[in-house]
């Protein structure tokens, strides 16, 4: 198991390091204030992730109305686009029937 991306032997060689900086008698104390630290930490990023998260749902949230509203201006304007092209297609059929019935 990995301790934030340092293996094993990185481990160790950090804590006979401590050891050798700070002795024995304050190593435990050390890497307890290590441990609360990195608690703290990991519970921050938590809490800025989860709102980070709450700012994005609510951020879809209030575009899905604008969304809903553009999604039926397209759709009402491709409806009056078929509308328009069957008018259209309706009168050409008859102004070329017009000249046959002319002649």
């Amino acid at each position: 198991m990995n301790f934030m991306g340092v293996g094993p032997l990185e481990l160790a060689v950090i804590v006979v390091v401590a050891l050798l900086v700070v002795g024995p008698e304050r190593l435990p104390r050390l890497m307890a204030d290590v441990a609360r630290t990195i608690r703290e930490i990991r519970r921050y990023t938590g809490r800025l992730a989860s709102e980070f998260n709450e700012v994005v749902q609510e951020f879809e949230r209030e575009a899905e109305a604008p969304k809903t509203a553009w999604k039926e201006i397209g759709e009402g304007l491709a409806g009056a686009k078929d509308v328009a092209s069957e008018a259209a297609s309706d009168v050409q059929r008859q102004a070329s029937a017009l000249p046959a019935a002319a002649n």
